[in-house]
């Protein structure tokens, strides 16, 4: 015996797209947007970071320049992303990187990533040296094609 698929509706059809698209609008609006990347309440700042998906593993490459390595803490935070927190050697202020319209100093870097495909956070590797923090996160077997 034959099975009957139901069809979906136009309707259906134009609620998925829009919701598709409101979905790539808000995450591009995320991206784009300017943002401080510091808090001066927490005296953190935001490092500069890279994040590289590779077909088995992403990596994601963390400048901490003067950073006491003994206070560097890497964490899953979820399934999908990862917060770095790590203090500082020395105080830094407005002022020794060049800008003199703003006062506040930073005791700490802060830096939250959201993993975009599927991960084993549990495999994470973690690799600091000279101040450049590489963590390696091996992807979910099945997983190639973006998250499911």
């Amino acid at each position: 015996m034959m099975s009957i698929k139901r069809r979906r509706s136009a309707a259906d059809d134009f609620d998925s797209f829009f919701e598709d698209l409101r979905s790539e609008v808000e995450e591009w609006r995320n991206k784009l947007v300017e943002r401080p990347s510091w808090n001066l309440k927490a005296s953190t700042i935001e490092p500069l970071s890279d994040l590289i998906v590779a077909p088995t593993e992403v990596v994601v490459t963390v400048d901490l320049p003067f950073t006491r390595e003994s206070t560097l803490q890497v964490k899953a935070v979820g399934e999908d992303a990862l917060e770095v927190s790590a203090k500082m050697k020395r105080k830094m202020t407005f002022k020794d990187m060049g800008m003199i319209h703003q006062v506040g100093e930073f005791q700490k870097f802060h830096f939250l990533s959201r993993i975009p495909v599927p991960v084993q956070m549990k495999k994470m590797k973690i690799r600091f040296k000279k101040g450049i923090l590489e963590v390696h996160l091996p992807r979910k077997s099945g997983h190639f094609e973006g998250r499911t």
